[in-house]
Formats: C-alpha cells, structure tokens, sequence
C-alpha cells in the first residue's frame, strides 16, 4: 500500500511465483501469505493481480488433493486458515470474524517450524499472546451480548416487527456492525450503525409495500414539528421512532441536525428515485456524527475544499459499490458468481470501485481523518460479505463471533 507492489515482479518468472530461484517444491504458507497480500491491491497493480491469480490457483489445487501441510512450519491449522483466506476474500472479510477464526488455527507454543531442526519461535507464536487474545475476545463478546439485548429490547418496544423487521434481520445488522466497529469505547458508532440499520429496513419495508404514504410525505413529517406515536398510522409511527432514535444517538444540538439531515437525505433519494438510496452513506455518516469526527463545513479555504473534494470521492465510490452489492442480494459464497451479479462486467465494476476505495482509504497521504476513511470500507466491505456469503455462513458467524464460547 506504499508503491510497493513492484518487489513482486523479483519472484516471479514465466507467470510462476517462488520464494528463490530454482525453487521446485513451493511452500503453502508462503503461497497463502502471497495471496493474502496481494488482495489488497490498487488499480494499476498488475503484479497483484498476477500474484493473487497464480496463489490462489496454486491454493485451491493443495486443498482439493489434502496436500496442506508445509515444509517450513507445523501449525495447529494451516487448512483451516487456507480455507478461510480461499472462502471470504479480503474484500469480504470482517475485522472480528478474522480474530475469531484465528484464535482457532493459531497454536500458541505448540507450532514447531522446521530448519536443519525442528525450533520454536516463542516471540511469534506463544501461549500468553494466545491467552491475551481469547481474554480479550471473551471480553468483546460479553458486551456485545449487552448491546444485543438493549437492541433487541428497543426494537420490540418501537413495534418494528410490524413492518417486516425479524429478530434475525436485527441481529445480522448489530453482527455486521459489531464485526466491523469492535473497540470497546466505540459503542455509540457500533449502537448507532444497527439501530439505524434497522430502523432503514423498517422504513423500506413500509415504503416498498404501500403501508405507509410516499416518501416526500414522511419527509414533510419529518421536517414538521410534531412527531406524535400513532399505531394507524405507520407512517407517523416511524418518524416518531426515528426522531427518538436521532436523540437517543445526538450529544448536542449540532449533532442532532447533522443526524436529522442525513435521515432527509436518504429519504429524499426515494422521493427522487422511486426506491430506496444508498442505506451505506446513511450507516457511513451515523457512525462519523455518534463519534463526533463529522462537523458541517464549507470550503472556505484550500485545505477544506480539498478535504471536501476527498470526501466526495469517498462516498461516491462506497455508495456506487454497495448499491451494486446490494443489488445482488445474498450471495451463495462463490466470490460473487453469476447468480449474484448480472454479468462478467459488473463483477469487474464493483472490484474496479473496492480496489480504488482501497487506495483512498489506505494511502497515507489525505487531509481526512485515517478513522473516517476507514468507516467507508468497512461498510463498503460489509455490504461484499453479505453479498459474498450464504445466508448459512452468515449464521454460522454470527454464533461464532457473538455467542460461542472461546477456548
């Protein structure tokens, strides 16, 4: 991510990587940590592209024959963590469903690695990095347990299950959320990133099946003083949960019109469009204001416009990708195949989009902030994992990551 994708053409030779010249039995590890690094690659970066091609072939050809294990190193899983990289692609994968899986394929000071004899190497793989790691994932997962029941509680007490919203659909957007925003000290991004998850999928829902008015009629409520409960009127019923859901998230005046204008936004793309907008910029900007990194600006100088300018790049680039994403629905884990995305060119547009977005978000150079960047990717990156993955690997995370117990 720093120019340097031009050291891969040193180890490659007639369209073959190797880890030295005249290599003739290629190790797995070093073909799985080839392809991990070469995923994340930016437009342009044909060495990348080449490498990720050839490792990933060389990948799937040891794991369809069994041949997994290594010659330089004996780990606890090397299939397993092979099977992961080869099943959920960077692009698709979730900071905690990584965490979560390793913790299970990383053997602690039981990996052995091979030389003229067999050695341990106890400042890479040892037993309190392991016990460190599961403490702190207990950790993670007994607040969200926490989280998960308040959302759950809050979306019974707002009546949403009338307007479509499951318990599983709820607890899909609070895991999505959670899997991307982590940190204990960021619970308002992650709360606010669900709740408004939820509460957009209530409003689709409503809109989509002519239960509640047009679009431009819950935008003139919204913009209205009043927002009184009433349960035969769906519509009012949820500018009403919705205003309750800005204050509940807002801090001060400020945040709560920044709040208040997003909902506008997005509302007023269905006035436009006749469908719903990008629900990606809704979540992006909720979880910037609930941290309070977002504040309203005006170009009144270089440094602000070129800010401005970024920004704009930022989320044309993640709603574009995730309206496409979304488009294709839940995938069946076949890397977007064609049951998902119309054809061969729209695959190629939306890797195109995550590869630039990549390189907004991960060059080192930008006048935004390195946190905000990296919210339009994990939205971006968790619209991919729900179009990438069955519904069945969706569920099987989830209880991974959220409810069973780590040992």
């Amino acid at each position: 991510m720093h120019a340097y994708a031009a050291v891969f053409k040193h180890f490659e030779q007639d369209g073959a990587f190797y880890c030295y010249p005249g290599q003739s039995n290629k190790s797995v590890t070093a073909m799985y940590n080839l392809y991990r690094a070469s995923q994340v690659a930016f437009p342009g970066e044909d060495e990348l592209r080449r490498a990720e091609a050839y490792s990933r072939e060389f990948l799937c050809r040891r794991r369809a024959s069994g041949e997994l294990k290594d010659k330089w190193v004996i780990p606890k899983d090397l299939p397993g963590e092979v099977a992961y990289a080869l099943d959920v692609p960077w692009k698709a994968s979730l900071p905690r469903i990584e965490t979560r899986m390793y913790l299970e394929q990383y053997g602690g000071a039981d990996d052995v690695w091979i030389g003229k004899v067999l050695y341990r190497m106890s400042l890479v793989n040892n037993e309190l990095l392991l016990r460190t790691a599961q403490a702190d994932f207990r950790s993670f997962q007994r607040q969200c347990k926490l989280e998960w029941h308040g959302l759950r509680k809050w979306a019974s007490r707002r009546n949403l299950q009338a307007y479509g919203v499951t318990s599983n659909s709820t607890l899909r957007s609070y895991f999505l959320a959670a899997a991307s925003i982590f940190e204990p000290d960021r619970a308002t991004e992650r709360l606010g990133w669900a709740r408004t998850a939820v509460l957009a999928e209530a409003v689709s829902s409503c809109l989509r099946d002519g239960r509640c008015s047009r679009a431009d009629g819950m935008l003139r409520e919204l913009t209205s003083g009043i927002h009184l409960r009433n349960d035969d009127n769906p519509a009012a019923s949820l500018v009403h949960a919705l205003h309750e859901l800005i204050g509940l998230l807002a801090f001060d005046n400020a945040s709560y019109n920044s709040l208040l204008d997003a909902w506008k936004q997005w509302l007023a793309m269905w006035t436009a469009q006749g469908h719903e907008g990008s629900v990606a910029l809704l979540l992006v900007r909720t979880v910037e204001i609930c941290s309070g990194r977002r504040r309203s600006a005006s170009a009144t100088d270089d440094g602000q416009a070129h800010s401005l300018s970024e920004y704009s790049q930022l989320e044309q680039l993640t709603s574009s990708v995730c309206s496409k994403l979304a488009a294709a629905g839940t995938g069946d884990g076949d890397d977007l195949s064609p049951a998902s995305v119309e054809d061969a060119a729209d695959r190629h547009r939306v890797d195109l989009e995550m590869q630039t977005l990549a390189r907004c978000v991960l060059r080192s150079r930008s006048s935004i902030d390195a946190v905000t960047r990296q919210t339009f990717l994990h939205v971006a990156r968790s619209f991919y994992y729900v179009a990438h993955c069955s519904a069945r690997t969706v569920d099987a995370h989830i209880s991974k990551v959220l409810f069973e117990d780590v040992v």
